[in-house]
């Protein structure tokens, strides 16, 4: 089959579809994977066909509404200012280089940054949309939607009720900008007043998520065509050798704390994160690498337990650590948990909080600190439970083992080709 993959954002929006491209290829699948330019090279060097769509993400790391956001990542108002400002004028030519990639597919498979542009070619072509998700949003009435404190005692009803309502409000948020889209470039006349995501539930089109079931359980009452395959991780080479100051650092001392800089999330005030992070270790007396990034956390005078990295590859580093403290991306948070070393979480935006409240059910790292509450007693007293208590070290050794168990690639290829073999309900032939 002709499988053409869209996803845009930073590398870990991007790193999990070409595990997946890289995996449906094998399989003996026309693979093409929709993205950034910046992730040609990675693209074509997992050996698979590359298109680019419009926008740069490193662009979009240094926008202020972005960091505005990121300070108040469940701020509904602010998320819309923030669509209409930076996403909504690209619509349009994304729209257009995703549907010359995809003229001849006979199947699109969608993350959730481009699901709207997906869905739309989809429909125009009449070929099955599958989407590939690294976090749920499926209605379930085991919890609410995720702009809904978790603790809420909403029940089944009502937290079922909080799926349609943040569709309908994200749906409502977007429709114009995609009408606009797709009456030019698809010459689609209207869409929908009503969202279309349950539409797609109703066909029972698949639904793959990218994430290891030992870290979220499926609920009960999703459906057949939904399947959580494990975490899609694209490794690099195992030759990869760290700078000879990085390693004699590694050396000379216990462990040291991973500390990022929060990946592709910017910050109104980088100085004086630093400044919390530096604070932080001197109270808990704690070494630590320190990822300087996209966050542009900069430390202006290093003390020596204090190393600085601007990239280093997070599957080697994080089982040499005593424990990671990060933003709480599904990318990070997945190597992170299959290092088996206690995670800390600051979460700023969508996803991130739901990966800190898991991390903290299941014992594998204290409660996640809001971005707005960081300061430096609050990040010490995270550090000094992650790394004493043997009951949490303990925890988090055995979902990692659990983690490298899965083959979440493989599961996720024989799904697909399970579920394109068999007609599905409300199916459309091409």
């Amino acid at each position: 089959m002709r499988v053409r993959v869209l996803t845009v954002g930073s590398q870990g929006d991007v790193r999990p579809y070409v595990a997946l491209g890289a995996g449906l290829q094998a399989a003996g699948h026309d693979v093409r994977l929709v993205a950034h330019p910046a992730f040609e090279d990675l693209v074509r060097g997992s050996g698979l066909d590359f298109a680019p769509v419009a926008g740069d993400p490193r662009d979009m790391a240094d926008n202020r509404q972005l960091r505005a956001l990121h300070d108040d990542g469940r701020n509904m108002v602010r998320w819309w200012r923030t669509f209409k400002g930076v996403d909504a004028p690209l619509m349009c030519q994304r729209l257009r280089d995703c549907w010359e990639a995809c003229q001849d597919a006979d199947v699109i498979v969608v993350s959730v940054l481009p699901y709207l542009l997906g869905y739309a070619i989809a429909e125009k072509l009449e070929v099955p949309l599958v989407r590939a998700f690294y976090f749920p949003v499926s209605p379930t009435g085991s919890y609410p939607a995720d702009f809904v404190p978790a603790w809420l005692p909403l029940g089944e009803r009502l937290n079922l009720a909080t799926y349609q309502m943040q569709r309908q409000v994200l749906w409502q948020i977007v429709r114009p900008w995609v009408a606009r889209a797709c009456r030019e470039v698809l010459g689609h006349q209207t869409l929908p007043i009503l969202e279309p995501f349950g539409e797609l539930d109703r066909r029972q089109q698949l639904l793959l998520y990218c994430y290891s079931a030992e870290v979220a359980p499926p609920p009960p009452d999703w459906g057949p065509f939904i399947d959580v395959t494990g975490y899609w991780f694209l490794d690099r080479s195992t030759d990869w050798r760290p700078p000879p100051d990085l390693a004699a650092f590694l050396d000379d001392g216990p462990p040291p704390l991973y500390i990022g800089g929060f990946g592709s999330m910017t910050n109104r005030d980088p100085a004086e994160l630093a400044r919390t992070v530096a604070r932080a270790l001197t109270l808990t007396g704690q070494r630590a690498v320190v990822l300087t990034g996209w966050g542009g956390l900069q430390p202006a005078e290093l003390p020596r337990e204090i190393f600085a990295v601007d990239w280093v590859p997070f599957d080697w580093l994080f089982p040499r650590v005593a424990a990671v403290v990060h933003h709480g991306g599904a990318g990070t948070t997945a190597t992170s948990l299959r290092a088996g070393v206690p995670t800390i979480i600051v979460p700023f935006f969508l996803d991130q909080f739901f990966w800190g409240r898991r991390v903290f059910e299941l014992g594998v790292g204290p409660q996640p600190i809001l971005r707005k509450r960081l300061e430096a007693n609050t990040m010490a007293a995270a550090i000094e439970v992650a790394t004493t208590d043997p009951g949490m070290r303990g925890r988090a050794a055995a979902l990692g083992a659990r983690i490298r168990a899965e083959d979440g690639v493989a599961r996720a290829v024989a799904t697909f080709e399970r579920h394109m073999d068999r007609p599905r309900e409300g199916s459309r032939p091409r």
